[in-house]
């Protein structure tokens, strides 16, 4: 239907002539979207920065969410979904571009929501130079945004593509024989093959009919009372459907933990700018934006404090009128820390602070709710725990019973930590439930980065006690942990009765204060600080990636110091097998971070012998440096049963469900994996069906390093159950005792030769009324040891400008210990991950609510600030509690990178060391700045003459 004030725009998109009627305020991506249902290029922000919406017009590469769509008039458009050979369409299943080849083959696409730009740019980049240097990569990618990758897959993915290319020869498919085992395979993703072709759909791209759209209003000031509203105007504007503000909610107006705020709609304050406080479903986006502008809500503003510092103060403005903004204390003692630091030779006591950060999924929030069969309610929106965080929360909050709200999980643009929010499918489901009609709900970029969970700013002092021979006696600690506008002290005052799911943050990062060390004598202290923010949760991993900040810092100190070897510090002190830890924990499984040092000592004498090349042949200004760091994290600790099934279909294939999400991590790859090892079935056999509530009934989250190691141990189980009841079912058909049985690619035979299908198995089971699915429960809450920990070391050279202050990354290599590898693809993706975040949470990222709320102005990492070469290593000790001896480590390279980072520009300019990350150029500088005229260290034989202190 042609719209009021539209022209007529012709143009050809994937090499068919399409007439549209478009009006002025309409982008080409709309069009595409909307309209032609193209969804493969994705709107990931809303100033064309990213890089996600690239299709490629008369060949050349175009930011679609900025181009008019009238512009297109004439034009040869080509999206992700034209980019192959269409021509071939039906003579082979799936015809690839070498491009989409080559990012599935090395595993370059992770979550996949950026991906479809990342191949259109590239294509461009091939056409010109079909054998590109790593250089020319960087640069034609450097304008492109990922989070999940870190970008060294996708930059070998581009390289190999051009490979293809020269070689023009048919792709060379390595099969797994069947009886091979498939655990520790390179097996591709199974989830990637859609995100490649743009066929994948993330929630935004879904779409029902007479489905409404909904918007929040959203706060602009940082902290205010709110005074009166109304909302008349707004509901009189044709096309409104329905407002919700705080007095309709039917069920608890609270939010759990993971949610940026603690109300759905405040109803007294305002405490934090980009809060949400209305919402507008109406029969079109530009309608329900132009009904926030009609909301009248009259405030009275109150002072506010971002920083923790201006939080903590006596006499600050307090976020709730009944408690203070900062906490009582959590405090650890273990040992005697005023005999420690007398047996100390040195001391050192410093100061380190880590900001807000941002975890910038590059899927924006979103939800689709519609009411299903019998009345229940049904929002596919992306949940990393589609149950508690789910149907338990959101059916709390409209005052439904748990069984009435399903939860479904589309494909998913990335986690980090965010996606515990249900503030999107709150608020759709709230509008679905009273207009009757479908609503979706998406976050403009904007809105994400004010209105969504951040990860805690930390504001720490550490005093570390070292014996001349360089072992730590002791150290005393206290942190100021931000934890945004609500913390877990507030309980129950801000729920009047109502249970509230919180993390205990305190004590979890006191428990991780030492680091990966055995320390005779601790005391530690920790505070909450409330500040005006969206509330504060783990960014890939809790408390993981800031202390290592300062407890790695603080030993390359004590190293400088005593004239020691950094790396011989850290083996000195290393925590060990049988240790006991500072909470009491008796150190007895897994426990590898000496292996960890061992592992990575050679590439770090090889490091500093290229140290001391570089620095003979280094140029003005650029200054060499090397630095080492370490940290750990724990893994798979679950306070609760996590379960599993498996299920032989009727077809004779094999289904496997779980409650984990897949987010591009690669359960749905590696769950097949361990199903088919412990059944003994072939691997295609096998299909996985994650994130249903209804379809895969099995609670899981998806978080805190558990999803390998937890989650696919309950795998194993409920496989381990299914292949017990395909044996004895085949053992009673063909009449075989089960010890004579063996399985085969299409079913089980004796050993006279006699078989049975898989189909006919499921028939017989059906036949005898026997369940075919098995389930499995894993409960490891209370188990002794309950606290398995994962450790990271790293090194990186790099080189520092002194004149501007800029780093260059040249080199990194990064050792975990994840038990056996089930996927090692998977594994690299991960370790590549991580090591993107580390290196832009020190040296780049930061949030702030006052700055441009878009992924540039955050200071997300681009191509050109990743290392130039990668070394990816491991400590292969299976964990005897994992699935056939795989332990998770999603979390744990992103720990080394940090202090790596901060060591080595120490290393670099003589000293000059940056206490608060991350390390911009003009911290850099300062630093170095504040390094000139500091007297050099002692030597070995000035420091034998030391007193003790």
């Amino acid at each position: 239907m042609l719209k009021t004030d539209a022209q007529t725009v012709k143009f050809t998109v994937n090499g068919r002539e399409t007439e549209e009627a478009v009006v002025a305020e309409d982008k080409l991506l709309d069009v595409l979207r909307e309209t032609l249902d193209l969804t493969g290029a994705k709107k990931a922000c809303d100033n064309g920065e990213c890089g996600s919406c690239i299709v490629l017009m008369n060949g050349k590469p175009t930011k679609s969410c900025l181009l008019p769509a009238a512009r297109a008039a004439g034009k040869d458009v080509v999206t992700i979904e034209g980019l192959a050979d269409t021509s071939l369409q039906g003579i082979e299943d799936r015809i690839l571009h070498p491009l989409q080849q080559a990012f599935l083959e090395l595993g370059a696409t992770q979550c996949g929501f950026c991906i479809p730009g990342m191949i259109m740019r590239s294509a461009v980049l091939l056409k010109s130079k079909n054998d590109p240097s790593r250089e020319d990569v960087v640069k034609a990618l450097s304008k492109n945004l990922c989070r999940c990758t870190g970008y060294t897959k996708i930059i070998e993915a581009v390289i190999y593509a051009g490979e293809l290319m020269r070689r023009n020869a048919p792709r060379e498919i390595t099969e797994i024989a069947f009886g091979e085992k498939t655990v520790g395979q390179n097996l591709p993703s199974r989830y990637t093959p859609d995100t490649v072709t743009g066929q994948a759909k993330y929630t935004a791209d879904l779409k029902m009919d007479g489905m409404l759209h909904a918007k929040i209003l959203r706060s602009e000031v940082h902290h205010a009372r709110i005074l009166r509203y109304d909302i008349s105007k707004a509901r009189a504007l044709p096309g409104v459907v329905a407002i919700v503000g705080p007095d309709d909610i039917p069920g608890t107006p609270f939010l759990p933990n993971c949610q940026p705020q603690v109300y759905i709609f405040p109803k007294d304050k305002i405490r934090f700018k980009g809060e949400g406080l209305f919402a507008v479903a109406a029969t079109s986006e530009r309608v329900a934006e132009a009904a926030l502008k009609l909301i009248e809500v009259v405030v009275e503003e109150l002072p506010h404090a971002i920083e923790l510092s201006d939080a903590a103060r006596p006499n600050s403005s307090r976020i709730f009128d009944f408690a203070d903004n900062v906490s009582p204390p959590v405090e650890i003692i273990d040992g005697d820390v005023v005999k420690g630091f007398a047996e100390a030779d040195l001391i050192v006591e410093k100061e380190y602070s880590v900001p807000v950060r941002e975890h910038a999924a590059m899927e924006p929030e979103a939800a689709l709710a519609y009411e299903g069969e019998n009345g229940k309610l049904i929002i596919k929106t992306p949940l990393y725990h589609a149950f508690v965080q789910g149907t338990e929360s959101i059916a709390n909050n409209l005052a439904m019973k748990e069984e009435d709200v399903r939860i479904i999980c589309p494909a998913m643009g990335g986690n980090f930590g965010t996606r515990g929010d249900t503030m999107a499918p709150v608020v759709a489901g709230l509008l679905a439930q009273k207009t009757g009609k479908p609503v979706k709900l998406v976050f403009s970029r904007a809105e994400s980065i004010l209105g969504s969970c951040k990860a805690p700013s930390v504001n720490v002092r550490y005093k570390t006690g070292a014996t001349r021979d360089g072992r730590i006696t002791a150290i005393e600690v206290d942190v100021l942990h931000g934890a945004g506008s609500w913390a877990p002290y507030l309980v129950p005052e801000t729920t009047k009765g109502v249970e509230l799911c919180c993390f205990e943050t305190l004590k979890t990062a006191l428990s991780h204060i030492t680091g990966p060390y055995h320390i005779p004598n601790v005391k530690a202290r920790a505070y909450d600080v409330l500040t005006n923010a969206p509330r504060f949760v783990p960014l890939r991993g809790t408390n993981a990636n800031y202390l290592p900040l300062a407890y790695e810092s603080q030993i390359d100190l004590i190293a400088g110091h005593l004239n020691m070897d950094p790396l011989e510090v850290r083996r000195i002190n290393a925590i060990k097998y049988g240790d006991v830890t500072h909470i009491g924990q008796p150190m007895t499984e897994h426990v590898n971070y000496l292996k960890e040092i061992e592992v990575i000592e050679p590439h770090y004498a090889a490091a500093r012998k290229r140290l001391e090349d570089r620095r003979a042949n280094a140029m003005e200004p650029w200054l060499p440096g090397l630095g080492v760091g370490g940290g750990w994290r724990n893994v798979g600790y679950v306070a609760m049963t996590l379960s599993a099934g498996a299920e032989i279909r009727s077809d004779g294939t094999i289904l496997i469900l779980a409650g984990t999400v897949e987010q591009g991590q690669g359960p749905t790859t590696q769950f097949a994996q361990i199903a088919a090892d412990a059944i003994g079935a072939p691997v295609d056999r096998v299909s996985v069906l994650l994130g249903d509530t209804d379809e895969a009934p099995y609670p899981a989250p998806t978080f805190s390093s558990i999803t390998t190691t937890a989650t696919g141990r309950a795998v194993q189980m409920a496989a381990e159950n299914l292949r017990k009841l395909l044996l004895s079912s085949a053992a009673g058909m063909l009449q075989s005792g089960e010890e004579d049985l063996v399985f085969t690619v299409k079913g089980i035979a004796n050993a006279a030769g006699a078989a049975v299908t898989y189909a006919e198995i499921a028939s017989y089971l059906d036949e005898n009324g026997i369940n075919r699915r098995c389930r499995a429960d894993l409960d490891w809450n209370g188990e002794a040891p309950n606290i398995l920990y994962g450790y990271n070391i790293g090194l990186v050279e790099l080189d520092v400008n002194s004149v501007t202050g800029e780093i260059k990354l040249k080199n990194h290599v990064n050792v975990c210990d994840p038990g056996t590898l089930v996927n090692p693809l998977a594994v690299e993706g991960q370790v590549d991950g991580g090591i993107g975040f580390g290196i832009g949470f020190a040296l780049k990222e930061a949030f702030h609510p006052d700055n441009p709320p878009t992924l540039v102005g955050y200071g997300i990492p681009n191509t050109t600030d990743v290392p130039d070469s990668v070394t990816r290593l491991y400590v292969e000790e299976p964990f005897e509690r994992g699935p056939f001896g795989a332990k998770s480590m999603a979390e744990h390279p992103g720990i080394s990178p940090i202090p790596a980072i901060i060591n080595a520009i120490a290393n670099a300019t003589g000293g000059a060391r940056v206490w608060d990350i991350p390390a911009t150029p003009k911290r850099v500088l300062d630093a170095i700045e504040r390094n000139r005229g500091i007297v050099k260290l002692p030597s070995k034989e000035e420091l034998a003459q030391w007193p003790k202190v």
